[in-house]
């Protein structure tokens, strides 16, 4: 990577190691150093350049722009804030590279067998239950829906590895951001929780089995 400041937003777990600063509420002796994104490179950043801070609490202690480049990668979806994050996230970046998992994903089970499991009293994973939000991206957009876990529960909701007929691949699991410059964002609030569910569920099915 060519930028000369890059700024590694929630690096902690798996850090790049070719970002020169890292921002994250956790410290940096307590880095996973051998989870790195890139483990070819050398780490750039330092005890100096690691930031301590809750990424959701806006200002970061960063000037505006001051980066070539910023990096986000699975984030986004955990917090209790990804509007002040993303709004940050364009304030001191001029260019920057976004990643979450698909609204796809996050409501499909991989496990074979749901149903009969399900049975049984084991009742397999649907997503990630430790994420916060369903992310989206239309038009250099992102959108947050909040996640309710029991609404997730209900069988329209969700997709099954058996209704599908295979397992979601790398590319339908996740969604990538590229943005020079700035990008928009929001969050989608309903007081109608069920039918937008079901409807997200159809269409995402049909949209998943015509590839």
């Amino acid at each position: 990577m060519a930028a000369n400041a890059v700024l590694d937003v929630g690096g902690w777990w798996r850090p790049l190691r070719c970002a020169t600063h890292v921002i994250d509420i956790m410290p940096y002796a307590s880095r996973h150093a051998d989870d790195a994104l890139d483990p070819e490179n050398e780490e750039r950043f330092s005890a100096a350049t690691w930031t301590v801070h809750d990424v959701c609490s806006a200002p970061w202690p960063f000037g505006d722009k001051q980066f070539d480049f910023v990096f986000c990668s699975h984030l986004l979806e955990d917090v209790r804030d990804p509007i002040a994050v993303c709004g940050e996230l364009v304030r001191v970046g001029k260019s920057g590279y976004i990643e979450t998992p698909s609204r796809a994903r996050e409501i499909f089970s991989k496990a074979r067998f749901f149903g009969l499991k399900s049975a049984f009293g084991s009742v397999p994973e649907i997503g990630f239950r430790h994420h916060r939000w369903f992310v989206e991206l239309e038009n250099n957009r992102f959108t947050f829906t909040a996640k309710d876990q029991h609404l997730l529960g209900d069988r329209s909701h969700f997709i099954t590895r058996s209704d599908l007929g295979r397992k979601m691949t790398e590319e339908e699991s996740g969604i990538a951001l590229w943005f020079d410059g700035e990008f928009s964002f929001g969050e989608a609030i309903s007081h109608d929780h069920d039918e937008p569910l079901k409807k997200f569920r159809s269409e995402a099915l049909a949209r998943l089995k015509g590839k």
